[in-house]
């Protein structure tokens, strides 16, 4: 796929980590399947592993969670 934002890259399937924050909740997930642009770097998440790492950070944020770090586990 062309990257959308630097217009001048093609991606490619890699890992990334994502970093979510909510109030004083922080998640860090190591590892998110992810395709990657070889120009900018920008990271595009298919929709299954965002919607993965979405709930991820609702379920550590409900439960009051400060500091949470871990790795992506396909569902």
């Amino acid at each position: 796929m062309n990257c959308v934002v630097c217009k001048m890259g093609t991606t490619v399937l890699g890992t990334t980590t994502v970093t979510l924050e909510r109030g004083v909740t922080v998640v860090v997930i190591r590892h998110v399947p992810a395709h990657i642009c070889e120009n900018c770097g920008e990271v595009y998440l298919e929709s299954e592993a965002s919607k993965q790492v979405m709930e991820i950070g609702e379920a550590a944020a409900k439960a009051g969670t400060v500091v949470q770090i871990q790795e992506y586990r396909a569902a």
